[in-house]
């Protein structure tokens, strides 16, 4: 009985450095506090040496972003190069749900965790907004171009592959007589953090940032496009409006050559982490507590917008045009009639595995399980933790040459110098988190 209880714990302590039995976001706060302290390279240097570990894809996507904020533009650019390549391989699979069901043998005896990292759609598409990002900064317009392109592709793809996913997992549900509808209230939290928004998909910020580099670029039709594209996930957006008004009138070739656009992008805040819930769920053998990953409507704290002011008389204040919590939260809920088929699943094996195990060793295998089964018990709470919050934006009109431009919100504040062109449009990129505040300017 001693050697068993010793074995358990050699076997526990070989997976402390795992998501397996280690939540993610406390592994996370290594490299997530130090970027909410406004040091971002710091947690870029802890994360180095984890991204080829069987959840190399969550780690390269951390590692990207705290690089691209590090000014470590070309470190970045490669990291990202690898992100696309991990998305690839999962691509070339017949399906996600497939590659998923090579590991299950691993889950099913342990945890979701066990199941290698597939990314969200949400993920997928800041990825490819976050390259084109690190191709402004180098300078490299047209290959900052390809990225926006990549990313409107996969919000158009990544709806249809959702949609399949959702309806394999409801037909996997019935097959198992799995009700989802019978686990409402146990989601409620959930459910109202997802219902912020329409889609874990579509994505305004991206298509707003999308038009303004079309639109400082002189490609006034693909400027108009990308924000009737975000007026309709936003419809009732007066930037977007705006935006889409002043880039109809290039189209028919009316420009203000006195005076330029400042498009002010904003990340604010970071996504926050899943939590963890038990409740019990039936299976053949009875009703088993077992873990979930879920989201509640307090973590969906409000924004904190930046203000803008330029000169005695243009301000502005950013408005909301992503909620990337409340898509986290959505996403998460789209693949609960998939998680609740897991857990009845792995409920019904670890039954089994103990029931063998008091069978074949007796009181000491079936304590040696349930120690097991215990501490195996882990809800899947990995997600790209270092996005923001809400993906903001703001503009302002300004004289044509070097404007000054003041920044104030809650990572404090900066001054900048912003070359304005008449007819044109100037990027400014602000970040806020705790007390970071990171700023790029790309001129056009």
């Amino acid at each position: 009985m001693l050697r068993l209880l010793f074995l358990a714990l050699l076997l526990l302590q070989g997976c402390s450095a795992s998501s397996v039995f280690v939540p993610y976001p406390d592994q996370a706060s290594a490299w997530v506090q130090p970027l909410s302290a406004g040091q971002p390279g710091q947690g870029a240097v802890k994360l180095e040496p984890l991204t080829t570990r069987e959840d190399g894809l969550l780690y390269l996507q951390e590692l990207a972003r705290l690089q691209q904020l590090d000014n470590q533009l070309d470190a970045s650019r490669a990291t990202f190069a690898d992100v696309f390549a991990a998305y690839e391989q999962q691509d070339a699979a017949a399906t996600v749900q497939a590659s998923a069901l090579a590991a299950g043998t691993a889950s099913l005896m342990t945890n979701d965790n066990a199941l290698p990292y597939e990314g969200y759609a949400y993920e997928r598409i800041m990825a490819h907004a976050y390259q084109a990002l690190n191709y402004l900064g180098s300078g490299d317009v047209e290959g900052a171009q390809v990225e926006l392109r990549r990313a409107a592709l996969e919000q158009r793809v990544a709806q249809q592959r959702n949609e399949k996913r959702i309806a394999r997992a409801e037909e996997k549900a019935s097959e198992q007589n799995v009700d989802p509808g019978q686990f409402e209230s146990q989601f409620a939290g959930l459910n109202a953090a997802a219902a912020e928004v329409r889609s874990a998909i579509t994505n305004a910020w991206t298509f707003y940032l999308s038009g303004a580099v079309w639109e400082a670029t002189g490609e006034y039709n693909s400027a108009l496009v990308d924000y009737k594209q975000a007026l309709q996930i936003q419809p009732d957006s007066p930037l977007l409006k705006a935006a889409a008004t002043r880039a109809a009138a290039k189209v028919d070739g009316r420009r203000n050559r006195d005076r330029g656009t400042v498009v002010i992008l904003h990340e604010q805040g970071l996504v926050p982490p899943k939590r963890e819930i038990s409740f019990p769920v039936p299976t053949i053998h009875g009703w088993f507590a077992v873990a979930f990953p879920t989201y509640q409507p307090q973590d969906m704290r409000p924004p904190k917008p930046v203000h803008v002011r330029a000169g005695d008389s243009e301000a502005a204040d950013t408005e909301v045009l992503a909620q990337l919590n409340a898509m986290a939260a959505r996403a998460l809920k789209d693949r609960v009639p998939a998680m609740l088929v897991r857990q009845t699943l792995r409920a019904t094996a670890k039954y089994q595995a103990q029931k063998t195990a008091n069978d074949n060793f007796g009181l000491a295998g079936a304590l040696f399980t349930q120690i097991y089964n215990l501490v195996s018990e882990r809800a899947d709470l990995r997600s790209w933790l270092s996005l923001p919050a809400y993906g903001m934006a703001a503009e302002v009109t300004l004289p044509a040459g070097e404007q000054s431009v003041q920044l104030s919100g809650p990572g404090g504040g900066a001054t900048l110098t912003v070359p304005v062109r008449g007819g044109g449009v100037t990027i400014v990129r602000v970040v806020t988190a705790g007390s970071l505040m990171h700023t790029d300017v790309y001129a056009f």
